[in-house]
């Protein structure tokens, strides 16, 4: 799963729980940068839906 912030920075996010239900919507990722542009996520979840 490819991430943008409301920054505009991209990660890519590695993890069991990533799926593509989280497409379209705000999420929350915690885990561990494994990388320059990784995250190894140990939890994600939908915060709210993107208009």
């Amino acid at each position: 799963m490819i991430l943008t912030t409301t920054s505009d920075d991209v990660w890519i996010i590695e993890g069991d729980d990533v799926r593509e239900d989280f497409i379209g919507y705000t999420v929350t990722v915690e885990g561990v940068v494994a990388g320059m542009d990784r995250i190894r996520a140990d939890w994600l979840g939908v915060e709210s839906h993107s208009s």
